[in-house]
């Protein structure tokens, strides 16, 4: 509707000034300044600048959202270019670029208009083939949005030099334009070796992206293979047990069901860990907020290790503090994390070592340290020990696998109830977990008051 209106309005003028039609709009706008003594001509509305509006309402008119009609952009070009021409004239100092024979020329406030309605039509269709390039997060867009104002911006400016020149009688017009030209192919030079580096940079960073990218896909193909390994394991265990029944042909026993027990938990927790990693890269996981003591979940947890720990002769002590301070966080996630720690803590401990698991409350948070004496973490890859299918080259003291997945749902764990794990470990000494969870907000104002 409003380009429709523009187009007729425009239309009116571009009619009157071939002098056979009188357009009262002239009249009705700018009743007061219809006559320009200073030049001797009507105030007129100029005729680029009719044929501008008449362009820019067929643009507005036939702009397509979806990017498959180019046509309003080619309008836009068209419109920028008659703007950026008067504007020009009005920089350089020459009229005639602004206006057309004798008629009032371009002013300067609507040539600048006109080229940022350009922009305007250009880019409310980010999408389309032509805006594409400049208007995308991308390499592409990044230069294209860098080297176009400069490039048009310098250009212009070396060109107003020269013209300057020229006009106060610094140099004659052929050594002006020659000064434009060899500035001009400096610019240039110096604008090739800027996009050149900039290339480079992003060249380098692409590659280094694509090495992470390579190694994270050989970790992901190690954890196929590792997670395979194990679920076969279990289903193994599970074959020979139903091979043993159809052999004996009689109840099972304690030490079968026991077998099949161990190796249903341990497909489940695998199956359980793969899950979990999905759904924190989807960002789908959801906690069930309570108020908990955090030694009620650890000696929960640390229950069903000890059979492992007395296995390897590995002590497994717990140190409450006297006083403990409630936490809010998901009963079952927690539990989950100090599961993964103590976990990891028996399984990298040499027989005969031990496992201390340790509380204290200081500054609103609660710290948890599970600290172990066993085989430690190489210096080379604590950087990226909670990284996702990453794996240590410390071999468990038993010979258990895992995917490499532990570490990295422990860390989002702790993440999403708002509190931060650190390690410290040495080679042969054993390694330190620090798991800080923030108190519960409620207790904190009742000791404050």
């Amino acid at each position: 509707m409003l380009g429709a209106i523009v187009v007729i309005a425009a239309g009116a003028e571009v009619i009157e000034l071939t002098g056979l039609w009188h357009s009262p709009i002239d009249e009705i706008l700018f009743a007061d300044r219809l006559w320009d003594p200073q030049n001797g001509i009507v105030n007129a509305m100029a005729p680029n600048t009719a044929l501008n509006f008449v362009l820019a309402g067929l643009a507005l008119m036939k702009l397509d959202l979806s990017g498959r009609n180019l046509f309003s952009q080619a309008l836009a070009v068209v419109i920028g270019f008659v703007g950026l021409v008067s504007l020009t004239g009005y920089i350089y100092g020459d009229r005639s670029l602004a206006g057309v024979a004798a008629f009032i020329p371009m002013t300067v406030h609507t040539s600048a208009a006109f080229i940022l309605l350009a922009g305007g039509i250009l880019f409310a269709v980010p999408h389309a083939p032509l805006i594409e390039p400049f208007a995308t997060d991308d390499p592409r867009g990044v230069l294209a949005r860098r080297l176009l104002p400069l490039a048009v911006l310098l250009t212009l400016f070396l060109g107003w030099v020269c013209a300057w020149g020229i006009r106060n009688a610094l140099f004659d017009q052929i050594f002006g334009i020659a000064l434009y030209a060899i500035s001009l192919s400096v610019f240039i030079g110096i604008l090739v070796r800027w996009t050149v580096a900039e290339v480079g940079k992003l060249e380098v960073e692409r590659a280094a992206i694509n090495a992470r990218l390579h190694e994270l896909n050989r970790r992901k193909d190690e954890m196929i293979a590792v997670v395979s390994h194990d679920l076969c394991t279990p289903l193994t265990g599970f074959r020979m047990v139903i091979d043993l029944l159809r052999e004996r042909r009689e109840e099972p026993t304690e030490e079968l069901l026991g077998l099949m027990d161990q190796s249903a938990r341990r497909m489940v927790s695998m199956v359980r860990g793969l899950l979990d990693i999905s759904k924190l890269q989807s960002d789908t996981v959801e906690l069930e907020f309570e108020d908990l003591r955090l030694s009620e979940v650890i000696r929960h947890t640390m229950q069903p290790l000890t059979i492992n720990a007395n296995a390897k002769q590995i002590e497994l002590n717990f140190h409450p503090p006297i006083r403990e301070p409630v936490v809010r966080a998901d009963r079952l996630r927690v539990s989950q994390i100090f599961s993964n720690l103590l976990t990891n803590a028996v399984k990298f401990t040499a027989p005969g070592g031990a496992v201390d698991v340790s509380m204290e409350s200081d500054k609103g948070v609660v710290t948890v340290r599970v600290r172990d004496t066993g085989l430690g973490i190489p210096k080379e890859e604590m950087p990226h020990i909670f990284d996702k299918y990453r794996q240590t080259a410390t071999k468990a003291t038993a010979g258990e696998n895992g995917a490499g997945l532990g570490l990295a749902i422990v860390r989002e764990m702790v993440l999403l109830h708002g509190g931060q794990i650190s390690v410290s470990s040495e080679m042969n000494r054993g390694s330190v977990f620090s798991v800080c969870l923030p108190i519960n907000p409620a207790e904190q104002e009742e000791k404050a008051a």
